[in-house]
């Protein structure tokens, strides 16, 4: 039984949709007998500017002191000091792969020629500046061709400005096909669950929270609830996603209480500096709600442009551009007056980036998984950077951390030197771990330009 069958929507008020997690009960008994294929997500996290690791002026800040195997007393306790420690309480669920290399030169703007190459392989198409093209498309794209089906197309978001001077540069639809990118999660939720078509007065109503998406199905969802073979897991499953509705309405709307106000301008102005932070944790919240109810199996999310210049706040203090921090400067070239304390500032938007991502991982975490534990272990969820280090902003030692297992099929609770051998290798082993095999059958070694050394991260694959 395909997935597309298998999945429940309700239509409710204004052709509004509500998508329904997966009813084991209500398949029809012969599905029983076959067994039920298990689904795996995928969701990118990227960051930018580098991180402060060995190989920069300021020596190893980032990474747990020593490869191998990973606990949490590791992360906690033996490395409170490295950034990764933030992950401490993941640590077994973690493949940390240092040293993956972006292969092709950077000429001009390593940042402009860093980003294309992430997640494609792929040359760039050179040129000056901010100018530079992917010359192949991106591994959300190729996974969302078999995990989501023909016409569902990844998602894509983006806590960032349109007008800048590198914009989106992480997902490619096709050979210099930049895919545009998402900024608002509240205009992503309401596409996802049809608002978007529905009539203005019915958007009113949701974006004032005085009605929810769950109120306008109500109906159909007593209906439902009354199913005599609905099993008692799946009425807990039902209760358990309309409460996260529920949830992400109350984070992503407008009715502002004195604590709310952040989330409030992430929705009105989600572009604007000061609340990228709660733009981040809203896409993450909304990616992991979609992954649940199955509505996509495969996301990306670019933290700041491509240089990124956000100015976060640490301990109550508004820092200067992130970009200027990694430079150590107060300018975004190669001259202009130190800034005190850099690599230590440096060191905490390390820390803060890592923050968010536990965010993710512990949205993930909180849903429940019809194979077994949560939806974290259907998951590969990655942090990376397109630069490995402030100065020199080398991309031969980017960071690459993968959370989840993907349904039990990577060897996580460990720390892997990938030597500097290239980022094809690393996307090979994400696609082999979503499942997905090249046409004849045998594992995915080959993705990306065809210049590079075939194969996959060594020991990451069960």
């Amino acid at each position: 039984m395909s997935d597309w069958s298998r999945r429940r929507f309700l239509t409710g008020l204004g052709g509004v949709t509500l998508a329904l997690p997966f009813f084991e009960s209500l398949l029809p008994r012969a599905a029983w007998g076959q067994g039920m294929t298990r689904h795996r997500f995928l969701m990118v996290v990227r960051a930018g500017n580098g991180i402060v690791q060995e190989g920069s002026e300021a020596g190893e800040r980032f990474w747990p002191r020593a490869l191998g195997a990973l606990t949490v007393a590791d992360l906690k306790t033996t490395n409170a000091d490295r950034a990764t420690s933030v992950l401490g309480d993941y640590a077994q669920r973690l493949l940390m792969v240092k040293n993956v290399r972006l292969p092709f030169a950077r000429n001009s703007c390593g940042h402009a020629e860093a980003i294309p190459q992430l997640l494609t392989a792929q040359n760039h198409t050179g040129g000056t500046s901010n100018s530079p093209l992917a010359q192949g498309r991106s591994v959300d794209w190729h996974l969302s061709d078999a995990l989501n089906g023909a016409g569902n197309a990844p998602l894509v978001f983006m806590a960032g400005p349109t007008n800048t001077y590198i914009g989106n540069g992480l997902s490619w639809s096709a050979a210099q096909q930049r895919a545009a990118a998402e900024r608002s999660p509240l205009s992503a939720y309401m596409r996802l669950t049809g608002l978007s078509s529905a009539p203005p007065e019915v958007q009113v109503l949701v974006a004032n929270r005085r009605k929810s998406v769950n109120d306008l199905v109500r109906g159909q969802l007593r209906e439902l609830t009354g199913k005599p073979q609905l099993s008692t897991r799946d009425k807990a499953r039902l209760e358990q996603h309309l409460a996260a509705v529920r949830d992400m309405e109350l984070q992503m709307t407008c009715d502002l209480e004195a604590d709310r106000v952040a989330a409030a301008q992430a929705i009105t102005q989600p572009e604007s500096n000061d609340v990228r932070p709660q733009v981040v944790r809203s896409f993450m919240d909304l990616a992991a709600w979609a992954f649940n109810c199955r509505l996509n199996h495969v996301a990306t999310l670019q933290v700041g442009h491509g240089n990124d210049g956000t100015q976060y706040t640490i301990n109550g203090t508004k820092l200067p551009s992130f970009h200027w921090i990694s430079h150590r400067i107060y300018a975004d070239g190669a001259d202009g007056e130190a800034i005190p304390d850099a690599v230590e500032l440096h060191h905490q938007i390390d820390r803060m980036q890592l923050g968010f991502f536990k965010h993710l991982l512990d949205r993930l975490d909180g849903y429940g998984s019809p194979n077994g534990g949560t939806l974290l272990d259907d998951c590969a969820a990655v942090w990376n950077n397109d630069l490995g280090n402030g100065p020199p902003h080398d991309a031969s030692s980017t960071p690459w951390i993968i959370a989840g297992g993907a349904g039990g099929t990577l060897r996580t609770g460990q720390v892997v030197d990938h030597q500097k051998k290239p980022v094809n290798q690393m996307l090979n082993t994400l696609i082999n771990a979503m499942g997905v095999r090249k046409s004849d059958g045998s594992p995915t070694d080959d993705f990306g330009d065809a210049s590079l050394a075939r194969g996959v991260v060594s020991n990451s694959l069960v």
